[in-house]
């Protein structure tokens, strides 16, 4: 008899207010997981890339013309940006930006010149095919050849 007793007072497993605040629970809990991996996934695939179109030109006159492309799916600044070109010994030969668009945006492609910011500038030291560096303000590098006419 005694055991019917104890079986009779155990009928439900949770008393329902437990059950509510669990489920809100884990609705809250999946709804933080989803906000975090949609912002670290957007924020992780927004990267400019970007390319050079054409064949970028050294001239005697100490200017660099190139033409770049954004690929990527975010913008890059330009403004204040250098190209490094190595010279034939392989010291650095520093050009800053000169002209082109300040902001080269997604899908947008532009053309810039570069101009010699040295004290001298030797057009002889500086081989057809030299290695040159772009490097902007906010990080970004690329890496080209630059030809002479």
């Amino acid at each position: 008899m005694m055991r019917q007793k104890v079986f009779q007072k155990r009928r439900g497993a949770l008393p329902p207010i437990i059950t509510v605040l669990i489920i809100i629970a884990a609705v809250i809990a999946t709804g933080l997981v989803v906000w975090f991996m949609t912002t670290t996934t957007s924020k992780s695939v927004r990267t400019p890339i970007v390319s050079v179109v054409g064949q970028p030109t050294l001239y005697a006159n100490g200017q660099i013309y190139v033409t770049f492309k954004n690929d990527g799916t975010a913008s890059v600044t330009l403004q204040g940006a250098t190209i490094v070109v190595q010279d034939v010994n392989k010291n650095p030969v520093p050009f800053s930006y000169s002209s082109g668009p300040a902001t080269l945006n997604p899908g947008q492609s532009a053309s810039y010149i570069f101009n010699f910011t040295g004290n001298s500038f030797n057009f002889g030291n500086i081989p057809d095919g030299a290695l040159a560096t772009l490097q902007t303000t906010d990080g970004y590098q690329l890496s080209f050849a630059v030809a002479k006419p």
